[in-house]
């Protein structure tokens, strides 16, 4: 899954802005996460069509990094984040990022950046969506 990071000092209306951008363009998010860092707003966006939101963004004047993301089907259940986390640590393989995608009855999706997605697809084959 393609992912865009915005990364902009922060000031009111930083939200509006992007997600009025996006509306403009008729673009269509599938999830939006933001933080502040500091004096640094870092925005995730998950978005379609992909190539439009990113040039959009970009055309804007915004910082945006683009990004791949595994999704994986989990067992919603104790200890089921702990165990694909150990799965990749043991293979040496950063997570850079993780975020609870959805849950759905007793089945959770996960998205997960990596320092190595080749090596954690193949560790994780079993539970990609």
């Amino acid at each position: 899954m393609k992912v865009l990071t915005i990364i902009q000092e922060t000031r009111p209306g930083l939200l509006a802005e992007i997600t009025s951008l996006l509306e403009r363009e008729q673009i269509d998010v599938r999830d939006i996460d933001g933080e502040q860092v500091g004096e640094t707003a870092v925005i995730t966006v998950r978005a379609l069509p992909y190539e439009r939101c990113h040039d959009a963004l970009r055309e804007a004047g915004f910082k945006v990094f683009a990004h791949d993301q595994l999704l994986i089907r989990l067992v919603d259940e104790p200890g089921a984040l702990a165990e694909i986390s150990r799965r990749l640590a043991n293979a040496e393989v950063d997570i850079r990022s993780i975020h609870i995608v959805g849950v759905e009855e007793q089945d959770c999706i996960v998205a997960l950046d990596t320092a190595d997605d080749f090596r954690a697809r193949q560790l994780l084959q079993d539970l990609l969506v």
